[in-house]
């Protein structure tokens, strides 16, 4: 027996395919498979029931799984500790976030945090609200940003706030805008699902204006996007003050006054209920104490 039998064992309860274990150990799923199926040999009975489409554990696994947890989690607490001795940090950390706190704000954070830990290797996952927090709840995101309320199963805290500005072209559109002026001018919306939609989506409801009153021109399904149709000139649009900060500098937009209370979301931090690893532990005092003016846009 040995530890990458045990984290494919794991890998897999957790993940709860052979094929999602796989990415996540970055392994072949066949690799996969074999160490399961040499743990097995070794153990002398089946731990895992292939018959259905999702993956369960027999009565052998239901007992061997908490004992394989702990193992690992024991290497790890150990490996963190002799880490500490060496007084260096390094190692993999993977985090992720959600468009916005993804795409304008995680960059310019791990930036930071790699000038003070250049020894660790980061990789950055950005995908929606729930993928991002069902890979911090499986272990594979040490960390997240997102712009949504988490779920039960994470631990959270608000990091930062975000504004949701309306934007206009830079050359003719108005300087000024109300619900009525709103209505007439051509929209350009971020596409369902989307945290920047359902702020939107609040803002009209708290106004009284149904979403279909508006003059919607186009959805799309970025950020990004929206900007630079605004910046062509197809219409206006609300968009996180993060997102429009660059074309804003460059002149391709202009941010108008909206009559009314400022749209202001918050971005959550969140991690999971295990133990950090060292480098976790590091990325999370190190956002702590970050001076967060210093990324704002």
């Amino acid at each position: 027996m040995n530890l990458n039998q045990l984290r494919a064992f794991v890998g897999v309860i957790e993940s709860g395919s052979f094929s999602a274990a796989a990415r996540r150990l970055e392994l072949s799923q066949p690799a996969v498979s074999l160490q399961i199926q040499s743990l097995e040999e070794y153990l002398g009975v089946l731990l895992l029931d292939r018959r259905t489409k999702r993956v369960t554990m027999t009565e052998a696994g239901n007992l061997f799984y908490p004992v394989a947890l702990d193992i690992l989690s024991k290497l790890e607490a150990t490996q963190r500790r002799l880490q500490e001795l060496g007084g260096v940090v390094r190692g993999r950390l993977a985090v992720g976030g959600s468009t916005t706190p993804g795409q304008y704000i995680l960059p310019k954070l791990l930036s930071l945090f790699k000038g003070e830990y250049p020894d660790v290797l980061v990789t950055l996952k950005i995908a929606d609200t729930e993928a991002v927090e069902d890979a911090v709840i499986t272990g594979d995101l040490a960390a997240g940003l997102t712009g949504a309320k988490p779920k039960a199963q994470l631990k959270s805290r608000v990091f930062t706030e975000d504004e949701i500005v309306p934007i206009v072209p830079a050359k003719g559109g108005p300087g000024k805008l109300d619900v009525d002026r709103i209505k007439l001018e051509p929209f350009i919306l971020r596409e369902k699902g989307s945290g920047t939609r359902r702020s939107i989506e609040e803002f009209f409801e708290s106004s009284g204006v149904a979403l279909e009153e508006l003059n919607v021109a186009m959805e799309l399904g970025s950020t990004e996007a929206v900007v630079k149709a605004v910046a062509a000139g197809l219409g206006i649009s609300m968009v996180s003050k993060w997102a429009a900060a660059d074309a804003i500098k460059l002149g391709d937009v202009k941010v108008a006054s909206l009559k009314g209370t400022p749209i202001v979301r918050q971005i959550y931090l969140i991690t999971g209920r295990r133990a950090p690893t060292r480098t976790a532990e590091a990325f999370l005092y190190f956002l702590e104490t970050v001076d967060t003016s210093a990324i704002k846009p």
